[in-house]
């Protein structure tokens, strides 16, 4: 009995949180300027990247981390502004990256992991997640942006509780043993729908090839997103990255799975139209 009133908790809880944020996440992509937009996004890429480092620098080590920090606000900085200068910006980001070892370190053996962490968080976190306010660029950016949450999120939530509905076959126990087959079929259904739903109300721009080849892009590496964000939560020894959403986690719990959409479906768009 209190299992069952603690799940219930759990999902109304959860149910709330998005009721109250989603709205507002909607204003900001629909009504801020351009550059406004920029700066709220940069905001949340420095708030996951923090996150990243916390499991892995654990207790927190503020040079290092404010160093990756840094580099991430130059290479998203870049991206909004000169995306060409992307590759440059990592090549040289690397570059620091190793000097800042070479002339801080304190156990040699540990040079190469440390370095390792603080690039793979500035390349996985700015690096994809700032391609959002590249998407918003596109010709009907604001409503492509709302689709990859639509889609990603509502692939969360399908493989969420359809999982713990119906989940019994695990889907990769060494990795996260909550996810089930069935929470990944469900989330996969659910993506397509939200697709469906984004082409029949605001995305006149998508043809059903689109919607279709899309689907199949973000429900597929939207998943696989997650499973990477829990493999590294699972290296690292932690279940959630924070507390700071209600019922969530931390932030980088809800954009794991954008991290990989959004690119996937700027270049998609990109090359297709």
């Amino acid at each position: 009995m209190g299992w069952f009133l603690g799940s219930r908790i759990i999902k109304a809880s959860r149910l709330l949180t998005a009721f109250i944020l989603l709205p507002v996440l909607w204003g900001i992509i629909w009504f801020l300027p351009s550059f406004y937009f920029f700066l709220f996004i940069v905001i949340l890429i420095l708030r996951v990247q923090y996150e990243f480092y916390l499991l892995f620098y654990d207790p927190p080590q503020k040079q290092p981390m404010a160093l990756g920090l840094f580099l991430g606000l130059v290479l998203a900085t870049t991206l909004y502004f000169q995306m060409p200068m992307a590759g440059v910006t990592l090549l040289f980001s690397l570059m620091t990256i190793f000097l800042y070892a070479l002339f801080t370190f304190q156990d040699i053996q540990k040079t190469f992991t440390e370095s390792a962490v603080l690039f793979l968080g500035l390349a996985y976190l700015p690096g994809f997640v700032s391609h959002l306010f590249l998407i918003r660029d596109l010709p009907e950016g604001q409503g492509l942006i709302i689709l990859v949450l639509l889609m990603t999120w509502g692939g969360d939530a399908g493989a969420y509780y359809v999982g713990r509905a119906l989940g019994k076959r695990k889907l990769s126990p060494r990795v996260s043993p909550n996810k089930t087959v069935a929470g990944a079929m469900g989330g996969f259904i659910t993506t397509c729908i939200s697709g469906v739903l984004a082409k029949y109300t605001f995305l006149t721009i998508l043809s059903w090839g689109d919607v279709a080849a899309l689907s199949l892009l973000l429900g597929i590496f939207g998943q696989l997103g997650d499973l990477t964000e829990s493999m590294l939560k699972r290296a690292a020894g932690v279940k959630d990255s924070s507390s700071i959403i209600p019922a969530h986690g931390g932030l980088f719990d809800k954009l794991d799975s954008i991290a990989f959409a959004a690119p996937l479906l700027y270049y998609y768009m990109r090359w297709m139209h």
